[in-house]
Formats: structure tokens, sequence, C-alpha cells
């Protein structure tokens, strides 16, 4: 299909697995409607695409793997990021297995261009160019800050990659020029609201130290014992967390009692711009979109008890790009807290790191950039190899 100044229909893969991969998506779908508005966008579930029996068993697999036995995720991660011949032949596996549903998806909907912000997603679109001769222009949108493996294929056109090291983290070199440092794919309202207006969005009139807790849409990680401890903190301080869908953990947080100048318990929010405006400092487990929303709020990231496997893996990226500290235990954490209530310096250089971080990168031209993949122009030919 021949398409000469935009795509008429874009297809994004995403998945249901926490909701980084479907934040990103969120935010491709809003940089396509700016840039081509006659565009239809549709998006599908990777994983609930292999049925809804497969969908509830895959997360739950997962969040019981993270919670109850993170050493052996741990394990798997790290085989993963080291060995070709381990990461080579399950990621074969994985391109068939997920890859023979998606290509009657992408048939049936006539698409110009497939957008994929879930591993798995970028395997199918592989096995279906290199096993099936699928021919759709694709790309792969990495909202992360480590590129494992299962990343990046030979068989997918594009890559954005948010730091440059992203070709050696995932084994594959040989793809480096597949590869575009991109812009963080959030929502364009994170890094536009002053910290005021976003206290005053969420009815907080406190002018307290705000120190804003996530573990993402599963509420993962130590939160609940990051929150109680960050409480129990004397001086000026108001904590806030946001629970996701952990409704577990947002009642047992409630027990605490505190007033809502000292603490608020949400649950899941489509707030999250304005909450993060109106933070002084961002404490997550490592992972996800989450970090990539502070960094363009201009926000400094605590990485607390990061998340095995994926959680450490970006914790690592972050520290050595000066984007984040990170601290383990309770101790660690409230001094690194009491810390950033007290050294401008330091905050002053995270926040500075934060928005270097994000200079120069714009998601409408990565979009514009996955469009020329449609035509012929030297640069879409020179970045498809």
């Amino acid at each position: 299909m021949v398409v000469k100044d935009a795509p008429h229909r874009v297809l994004i893969l995403s998945a249901d697995m926490g909701e980084g991969h479907n934040a990103a998506a969120a935010a491709l779908t809003e940089a396509i409607a700016e840039l081509w508005p006659s565009c239809e966008v549709e998006r599908i579930d990777t994983i609930e695409e292999q049925g809804p029996r497969f969908g509830k068993a895959s997360r739950w697999g997962y969040a019981a793997t993270l919670r109850w036995i993170p050493q052996a995720y741990d394990a798997f991660y790290k085989m993963l990021c080291r060995y070709r011949w381990f990461a080579h032949p399950t990621k074969r596996a994985t391109a068939w297995f997920f890859g023979r549903r998606m290509g009657k998806e992408i048939t049936k909907r006539d698409v110009d261009l497939v957008i994929s912000t879930y591993p798995f997603g970028s395997a199918a679109l592989s096995w279906l160019r290199t096993a099936k001769g699928v021919t759709v222009p694709s790309a792969t949108f990495i909202p992360a800050l480590h590129v494992h493996p299962y990343w990046v294929y030979e068989g997918v056109d594009l890559h954005f990659v948010m730091y440059p090291e992203a070709a050696r983290d995932a084994l594959a070199p040989e793809l480096a020029d597949h590869m575009v440092l991109g812009a963080p794919p959030v929502r364009r309202r994170f890094g536009t609201i002053s910290k005021e207006e976003g206290r005053k969005a969420m009815g907080i009139t406190s002018d307290a130290f705000m120190v804003l807790v996530t573990g993402g849409a599963w509420g993962l990680g130590a939160q609940e014992e990051a929150v109680k401890a960050l409480v129990a903190l004397k001086g000026d301080i108001q904590v806030v967390t946001v629970c996701g869908r952990n409704e577990e953990l947002r009642r047992s947080l409630d027990e605490l009692h505190a007033p809502r100048e000292r603490f608020m318990a949400l649950g899941y929010v489509d707030t999250m711009p304005e909450l993060m405006a109106a933070a002084d400092v961002v404490v997550t487990n490592g992972a996800g979109v989450t970090v990539l929303e502070a960094l363009r709020t201009g926000r400094p990231v605590i990485a607390f008890e990061p998340l095995a496997g994926h959680g450490k893996a970006a914790t690592a990226v972050m520290e050595r790009m000066g984007l984040a500290v990170s601290c383990s235990g309770l101790s660690g954490l409230v001094k690194t807290v009491e810390r950033l209530m007290s050294d401008r310096t330091l905050m002053a250089r995270l926040e500075q790191a934060g928005r270097e971080f994000g200079k120069g990168r714009n998601l409408k031209n990565d979009v514009r950039r996955m469009g020329e993949l449609l035509g012929d122009s030297p640069e879409a030919t020179s970045a498809t190899g």
C-alpha cells in the first residue's frame, strides 16, 4: 500500500501489563492525532489476543512472580540480558507464539503502519516480516530506561529508545542503526503545569515538602513500607501515594488515619500530570513510565527497593546518567528524603538532569519519523537498512 502524505490507519500493539505500555500508546495516539488528524488509530492488547484466560493467567503470573519469588525473575532477567545463546532461541519461540494470531489482526484491518509499545508485540511483528513476508512498516517505541533483548528484532524497521546504550543492553549491536533516540512517550500535559497549579488542581493547600509515592498501576514493590516510614517523619512534609488498582494496599494505608495535610492515599487516577507537578520528589520502584513522567516534569526520582529484573536494571541506567538516586531499606529512604528536603544543590542538580534528559526530543517528530517509513525518503531508506 502506498501512502503519499500520511497514514490512514495505524495499529498500536500494547498490553495491559501494568499501565506503562498503555500509557505510552496513549501518548503516541495523542501525538498522531495532532500530526495526522484524519488518521484512524486502533489499539489492541497483545496478551488478550491469545485469549482472555491466557491474558488473566499472564497478568497473575507476572505480578505473583514479582511479589513472591522476585529472585526467580531476577535470575531469568540476568540470563536474558547476559547470554545470546539463551536470549535468541527464547526470542524466536516468543515471536512464533505471538505472531501467529497477530497476522490475522493486521491483515483484516488493512493498516498502513504498526507501532508496538510491548515487547511481545514487537516479537510478533518480526516473525510476520521474516517468516510470513508481511511488509507493513513497523516500529517499536520502548518506554523503558533499560532495553532487554525481547524488545529488539531485525524484522522491525525502527526502534525508538530512551538512552544511547540500548543496542548493547539488548545484545543486538548489529541493530544499532535501527535505533533512534526518542522522546519520552508521555502525555503532553506532563511538564506543562506549575507546582502551584498542580497543588491547586489536587486540592492541596499545604506548602509542605511533598513526596509522591507510587508503585505503578498494580501497586508493586515496597510501597506500603515506604509510605508508613515517610508519614512518620518529623518536619513539614506531606506524603501522597497512588495505589493504582491495588485496593488492598489502599485500604491498608487508609488505616493510618493521618490528617489530609500530612497524608493522602489515592487509587487509580487520571491526574498524574497534576500530581507530578504538585510533588517535590517522586519515590518509585525504579520501573515503568512513571520515571519518564517524573523526568519530563522535572521532578527528582528516588528509586526505592527497585523491582527485580527490569526495575534494578533501569535504576542502574538512571544512576549512571545522574537521573535518580536509589536507596534500599527504610532508613536509607528516610535519609535520602531528609537530604533532599535540606540540600537544594542536590535537588537542583536532579531537576536539571531531568530537563536535560528530554532536551531536543519531540514525540511528534518521532511520529513523523515513523511516517517516513511509508515513503521513499532517503532518511527512511537509511533507517531501515
